[in-house]
């Protein structure tokens, strides 16, 4: 009988010992990141990894809370505020082992603005185990989705010298995709002069392919000079700087098809702001070279549009349908020269123009402007989507910076929208 009650008591022991909480031993905490929309980097998950595992057992979403968790977007498009950290985090664990992952709404990374503009860091608060509380210094690694895969390097070209970074799609089993189509995205005029991941992180030309699973390779190029600014079509000099960009890159994509990586046959350009002028400038260069492109908000690197004034209505299409069928810049060795550009080739290029309509730091007038001259001059696969504020409010951009078009170009796939032309070209 002593025997028997010692034997309980051991049970009822053991049984207390296994249900005391037990403080976690934090040894790692990994933030898992992606490519926001408007120089954000977005936290979708953490990580926490601990020594001791039963200090894991039992925990429950309720038992975290999200502080300063902010989604990505100027305006909440619900309302038209600001927009305001989640009510509902949308908290989501798994345990592995000793490691506990934590999914959530995603959250800006820098936290929120709060008084005098200065940030407030996001918190992770764990009511049942203050060990495991998390804030940005208590993150050891941070794993940014898309980039982190990209090969990165430089190429020397035309007597420049530029960084590049460049996706390569892979198969389900992790092997690079030989002989992919290729898209070169053309940086906007706030990356130029920038470091190559500033560049990399302005907005999501890099990973929205990749993020909406089409086996499709992207490259960037960080451009290593002051942006051309308006009415750069008055300077040679800007004009044959930005051709030299064109050369090196065409002369890198070059050096891709050689090595199998990317499909010669299926060449896709695109850009936004001073890069939707640099992607005209491209096409204007090498037109036989690419199968579509999409030109975003572009500026006015072929004749001035931004800050000139129409003398009368047309003439901006009259005067592009002129340059249209003028010079652009080539590389012969030494240096860039002027060479007639293959105007029928141009034109049997597809281009899908895209714009804010109340855009005031690129005119709408422009795209316009693209699109008719090109017409003119035998254009039949072009197309053209205006968006409206409602349209880019639906994506947090408001009225006031509708310049942003880029964010529903990358974002949206839906039926008749650029991205989902693209992708329909790549077949």
């Amino acid at each position: 009988m002593k025997k028997l009650s010692f034997f309980v008591c051991a049970m009822c022991m053991a049984l207390v010992s296994c249900g005391a909480p037990e403080p976690a031993q934090v040894e790692s905490v990994v933030a898992y990141t992606r490519v926001g929309d408007i120089n954000n980097v977005m936290v979708d998950a953490i990580e926490i990894t601990v020594s001791n595992p039963r200090s894991l057992w039992g925990l429950k979403a309720e038992d975290f809370d999200l502080i300063n968790n902010m989604p990505d977007g100027f305006v909440d498009p619900a309302t038209g505020q600001a927009p305001v950290p989640y009510e509902d985090d949308g908290i989501v664990l798994t345990r592995t082992k000793n490691t506990l992952r934590i999914e959530a709404n995603s959250f800006n990374y820098r936290g929120r603005r709060g008084q005098n503009r200065q940030m407030e860091g996001w918190q992770l608060v764990c009511n049942a185990d203050p060990n495991l509380n998390v804030t940005t210094e208590q993150v050891t690694d941070t794993r940014l989705a898309v980039l982190d895969d990209c090969v990165k390097g430089s190429f020397t070209y035309a007597g420049i010298t530029r960084e590049y970074i460049l996706h390569l799609p892979k198969d389900e089993n992790g092997a690079v995709i030989e002989n992919a189509p290729l898209l070169v995205w053309q940086i906007g005029g706030g990356e130029y002069n920038r470091d190559l991941m500033t560049a990399a992180l302005a907005n999501r030309c890099m990973v929205s392919l990749p993020e909406a699973d089409v086996p499709c390779a992207t490259l960037m190029f960080a451009i290593a000079n002051p942006n051309y600014s308006y009415s750069a079509s008055l300077d040679p000099e800007r004009i044959k700087l930005i051709d030299r960009n064109n050369a090196l890159q065409m002369a890198f994509i070059d050096t891709l098809i050689e090595e199998g990586k990317v499909d010669g046959s299926k060449l896709f350009c695109a850009g936004a702001s001073s890069g939707g002028g640099c992607t005209m400038r491209f096409m204007m260069q090498f037109p036989d070279r690419f199968k579509a492109a999409v030109p975003c908000c572009a500026m006015d690197p072929i004749v001035p549009i931004h800050k000139a004034t129409e003398k009368y209505d047309g003439q901006f299409t009259d005067d592009i349908e002129k340059a249209f069928q003028g010079k652009v810049y080539k590389w012969n060795g030494e240096d860039m020269v002027l060479e007639d550009m293959d105007t029928k080739a141009f034109c049997d290029l597809p281009m899908f123009f895209v714009h804010a309509d109340s855009d005031v730091t690129c005119k709408v007038i422009s795209s316009h402007a693209y699109y008719g001259a090109r017409k003119r001059l035998g254009a039949t696969n072009d197309l053209i989507q205006i968006y409206d504020d409602a349209y880019m409010l639906s994506f947090g951009i408001p009225k006031m910076i509708s310049h942003f078009s880029w964010v529903p170009l990358l974002n949206d796939y839906s039926e008749g929208t650029a991205m989902d032309w693209l992708v329909k070209q790549m077949q």
